[in-house]
């Protein structure tokens, strides 16, 4: 694939240690060009300090920096989301996030912005949580009303929400499905352990035991370069990580 024909990819929270992963990931992917790499407003890096080839550019610039329509993959966190927006405006850039622990009024910003540019949100981009989920609202649907559900989260201890943002998207959908109480969430946070999120469902008869466990971090890459093909190719609307698999699965 020639260089012009290349899809452009910028970073945003390129600092932390999601964003070089995907900075890395990016520079790797022969049908992709690092484009640009965001971190915090006023905070400009020079070439070397995080790219050998890229400085790393501050939000408030990142509009007029960017080049316009590219993608823009986001691991930050929620208070940069209003200057992220912003800048995605400007730039007429698609956003593929990852970032977490977002409001209900932040949420609903997101939409807002999602109805102009294409947006793919997630809380987790490995394979099985989109596959975990499906399970889930199957066997939310399936299940007599006699089962009830609980989930335990387990994460490192340096991660800042609690519960994660991806046991809670898991329990919004079980909960969309079954309706009722919402299903309860144990948190835990232990060492280094990396991420697994387990349910428990059962009756008196019978119990159902669901496990997703991430090995490595690369677990939580897989699925952003198909989501950042598929941001450039919309329009506009919000997006999650089932509807980029799901259209995988089509143009199989």
């Amino acid at each position: 694939m020639s260089a012009a024909a290349k899809l452009r990819v910028a970073v945003h929270g390129a600092e932390g240690r999601m964003g070089r992963l995907v900075t890395a990931l990016v520079d790797a992917a022969d049908d992709c060009e690092l484009v640009a790499l965001v971190t915090e407003p006023g905070r400009a890096l020079p070439v070397g300090a995080l790219h050998p080839r890229l400085p790393a550019i501050g939000q408030e610039t990142m509009g007029a920096l960017l080049p316009r329509g590219c993608v823009v993959v986001d691991f930050s966190l929620a208070p940069a989301l209003p200057g992220l927006l912003a800048g995605l405006a400007q730039a007429e850039a698609r956003l593929v996030s990852g970032t977490t622990g977002f409001s209900p009024e932040q949420q609903a910003l997101l939409a807002r912005h999602a109805e102009r540019l294409p947006v793919v949100h997630a809380t987790n981009f490995s394979i099985g949580i989109p596959a975990l989920q499906m399970v889930l609202q199957l066997l939310a649907r399936t299940l007599p009303a006699g089962f009830n559900a609980e989930q335990v989260e387990t994460h490192h201890t340096a991660k800042l929400d609690r519960p994660s943002g991806t046991a809670r998207s898991l329990a919004e959908a079980w909960g969309r499905v079954r309706g009722g109480e919402p299903a309860p969430v144990h948190s835990q946070r232990i060492g280094g352990v990396v991420g697994e999120h387990t349910w428990t469902i059962g009756d008196q008869e019978e119990t159902l035991v669901l496990t997703h466990r991430a090995q490595s971090r690369q677990a939580f890459l897989r699925g952003i370069l198909p989501a950042a093909r598929f941001a450039a190719t919309r329009d506009s609307g919000l997006y999650g990580l089932s509807d980029v698999l799901q259209d995988l699965g089509r143009t199989a």
